[in-house]
């Protein structure tokens, strides 16, 4: 594959995982690059000059679109947040049937997918926690910890870290991170420790439940996908009335068609 083609893939990818209910492993998924990123991952040594001609583009992507991206998403959200959700809550649609199509239904697939979405909205509905600010030194843990929920979301597609850095008053300072890593090193060096360690730990795993038990990790993935949509549409702030539904629709739509529109595998 193209290094640039990767390189354009990875930059999707960041600017998945940094908007709000987008999971960019999902995106990855969409594009055809996720399997293969987890099997270069999880084989590095056997497989090294493959595993850096491949993750090396595809990472430059993810990183760059991080760093110029962060600012403007904050500032689309804090002046504009219903039209910029809406455009993200389309994105997010579109990656969907590049997902389904991975698995045959089954009858007890669906009691499954419900099961696991009722549990992750019974858990997560009454967490709501403050604004997280570095306050003390056991905030670095909270940081390190936040680093390894963003290693989460990179490898388990449909779970969205931005979705739970929300739910976790953590967002704004993420964000804030992003866009200024060199400001707080402090901060970004206990991000990145977390973010190793949990992607060292779970490529792996998942890379050998994908082998043994893949019809199951698919359904646990699209639950996920299912349970961000639901939390999504929570966080978009939405008044009622014929041009804001327009506007809603428009910006849906448009979400949906530029994920339909990226060149794929």
């Amino acid at each position: 594959m193209p290094y640039l083609i990767l390189f354009l893939k990875g930059f999707i990818i960041g600017i998945g995982k940094i908007i709000p209910g987008v999971s960019g492993s999902v995106l990855a998924v969409s594009m055809g690059v996720y399997e293969k990123s987890l099997d270069y991952l999880a084989n590095f040594r056997k497989k090294i000059k493959e595993s850096i001609c491949f993750l090396t583009p595809l990472g430059l992507g993810i990183i760059m679109a991080i760093l110029l991206f962060s600012k403007i998403i904050l500032f689309f959200l804090n002046s504009y947040p219903m039209p910029t959700l809406c455009l993200f809550f389309g994105l997010l649609i579109g990656t969907i049937p590049s997902v389904i199509k991975k698995i045959k239904f089954k009858y007890q697939d669906y009691l499954v997918i419900i099961l696991i979405i009722s549990v992750f909205l019974l858990l997560t509905s009454s967490i709501s926690l403050p604004t997280f600010e570095i306050n003390s030194n056991l905030s670095y843990l909270w940081i390190i910890m936040l680093g390894m929920i963003d290693a989460l979301s990179m490898i388990i597609p449909g779970l969205s870290g931005t979705a739970i850095y929300l739910m976790l008053g953590s967002y704004p300072f993420i964000l804030n991170l992003f866009s200024n890593p060199v400001e707080n090193i402090l901060a970004s060096s206990c991000f990145i420790i977390g973010f190793i360690l949990a992607f060292l730990l779970l490529a792996k795993l998942l890379n050998y439940l994908f082998k043994k038990a893949n019809h199951l990790t698919w359904l646990v993935i699209i639950s996920f996908i299912l349970y961000s949509l639901i939390m999504f549409l929570m966080e978009i702030p939405f008044v009622f009335n014929l041009a804001n539904i327009l506007l809603a629709v428009f910006f849906i739509l448009l979400g949906f068609i530029l994920v339909l529109m990226t060149p794929l595998e």
